[in-house]
């Protein structure tokens, strides 16, 4: 995997009522491998406003972090049969964010890893709504370096 890299981030909430909210963020981004963890470094833009969020992002074997700072500040983690809880804050205020892993699959090739994540999410301690996340990282100069599958 080169250092340079396109990473695509799609998120899926289907909510109780059975409304479903998409959004995927394109982004050029930075990759490198530190004792056998995976971690991009990208920006991304929040959608009216100035401001962007520094995101990051580290896969192992079984388990994915995403970290953002900037407009928004949250730590999730992603792991099979364990709960996890952190806060998530935003311009208008903290949440704490519960996050309950039901399926994850991470591959990994020599120009591309693919993580896809479904999880139920709870806001202080309710029930949100059951989530998707997919994350593809594709490697600057290979053949899958393109936003189409």
């Amino acid at each position: 995997m080169t250092e340079e890299v396109l990473v695509s981030v799609k998120g899926l909430h289907s909510l109780d009522n059975a409304q479903e909210d998409e959004v995927e963020v394109i982004s050029a981004g930075k990759y490198y491998k530190r004792n056998g963890k995976h971690y991009v470094l990208f920006e991304e833009a929040v959608e009216g406003s100035s401001q962007t969020v520094s995101s990051r992002i580290k896969l192992q074997q079984e388990r994915m972090e995403v970290s953002k700072k900037g407009a928004v500040n949250s730590q999730m983690i992603f792991e099979p049969d364990r709960k996890s809880e952190s806060w998530y804050g935003t311009p208008y205020g903290n949440m704490l964010a519960g996050i309950q892993v039901k399926n994850m699959k991470i591959e990994e090739t020599r120009d591309v890893i693919r993580a896809s994540v479904e999880y139920s999410l709870e806001l202080n301690y309710e029930h949100m709504a059951d989530c998707r996340l997919q994350v593809k990282i594709m490697a600057k100069g290979s053949e899958s370096f393109r936003l189409t599958d």
